[in-house]
């Protein structure tokens, strides 16, 4: 785990601010009642921010659960956080091949299959065990006559339940939620089957971070806080429904990505810059190279539209963003010299580059643009 004040041998690095993640937690946590479980979900190396990391500072704040979604990082966390609760949320295709990393009574494992819920109940220790169930997703998990046959054949042959879930579809996507209103409604009937069959004491939990943050009668008894944990906001339409129903909310980014200068040199006016000759010069410009291109996570659809800070000063990126590197016009700021930082996502002065910024300008989401930062990028927790 990477969090001493260093950067990789290019001058490229991230850095993770211990005092936003904290707030953020805190946030969430006043929304909350006292007795609800807070999962924090840092699957996909923690949305791009680096799984150890925000594991650390996560249980430091307080959360009770870590989300991933694969083997291959209950692995990397155990190796760190042996008696941490971990919810695993992605399927595995072969369980019977990792039956030792199964045996864990801190581990969850999320599941749509009975056979599955045999496999794991069959383990000592075994894990605890969450049904999967599906109110409109469309995606995992079963419902109608699927999840009442499953439910009842479970119980028949006194098969064990620890948790019950489902997932919203649509409520980042839309400020009127009737939609995600009749999934809960769903859901609920679900659970109350689930106690008529004998299933008692499950932790119910269907809230992420845009349902947490809208429907408090979804909090039940856990819920999962991805993309907001970092600061970001699940969509528009979610800030709007906050808005609109008069709540006050802020987040802070986590992550800010940084750089620095490697090469400087002065292009005469009609100078062709980049592959594809695709920017030209119009004045004499001073040019400036930063090692970071879409390899390192920046978006070749930046390439003449985006642009990086500098001394509190915007520098437009001119020319394709090349593998790994990216060209800068810094013909207006002063003091520029080889070495000089740059900021590529984050704070410089009184400007900011947003992951929403960058979102907007390649046609995605804030979810892609921090997850798509390259695994090897060393990150710096910061204060």
């Amino acid at each position: 785990m990477k969090t001493s004040n260093t950067q990789d041998s290019k001058g490229n690095w991230i850095e993770i601010s211990r005092s936003a993640l904290q707030a953020n937690i805190t946030q969430f946590r006043n929304l909350l009642n006292p007795s609800t479980k807070f999962a924090a979900i840092i699957k996909s190396n923690a949305y791009g921010h680096g799984i150890l990391e925000i594991a650390k500072l996560s249980l430091e704040s307080g959360v009770d659960v870590l989300g991933v979604n694969s083997l291959e990082e209950v692995k990397i966390l155990r190796d760190h956080f042996p008696k941490t609760e971990i919810l695993l949320m992605g399927e595995t295709s072969s369980p019977e091949t990792f039956e030792r990393l199964f045996s864990d009574p801190f581990l969850w494992v999320v599941t749509s299959h009975p056979s599955r819920v045999k496999f794991y109940s069959s383990l000592n220790p075994r894990p605890k065990i969450h049904l999967k169930t599906d109110t409109g997703m469309g995606r995992l998990g079963n419902s109608g006559e699927m999840l009442e046959s499953i439910l009842t054949g479970l119980k028949e042959e006194n098969l064990p339940l620890d948790g019950l879930m489902t997932h919203f579809a649509s409520t980042e996507d839309f400020t009127e939620h009737s939609y995600t209103l009749s999934q809960l409604n769903r859901f609920h009937r679900i659970l109350t089957r689930a106690r008529e069959l004998g299933y008692e004491n499950l932790i119910r939990h269907s809230a992420s971070s845009a349902s947490t943050l809208l429907f408090e009668e979804a909090h039940l008894d856990m819920v999962r806080i991805g993309i907001s944990l970092y600061g970001l906001w699940p969509s528009l339409q979610t800030r709007l429904s906050l808005s609109l129903m008069g709540r006050d909310i802020s987040l802070h980014p986590v992550l800010a990505w940084k750089s620095r200068i490697v090469h400087i040199q002065d292009l005469p006016t009609g100078s062709m810059v980049g592959y594809g000759s695709t920017f030209k010069t119009n004045y004499p410009t001073r040019m400036g190279v930063i090692p970071v291109g879409y390899y390192e996570g920046l978006d070749r659809r930046l390439s003449n539209q985006g642009y990086v800070l500098i001394s509190g000063e915007r520098a437009p990126i001119i020319g394709r963003i090349c593998m790994n590197m990216a060209m800068l016009d810094i013909t207006h700021i002063e003091g520029v010299d080889v070495g000089t930082e740059v900021t590529i996502l984050g704070r410089s002065g009184k400007e900011e580059i947003s992951a929403d910024l960058h979102a907007s300008l390649t046609g995605t989401i804030n979810y892609d643009i921090t997850t798509r930062l390259q695994k090897d990028i060393p990150r710096i927790v910061v204060d």
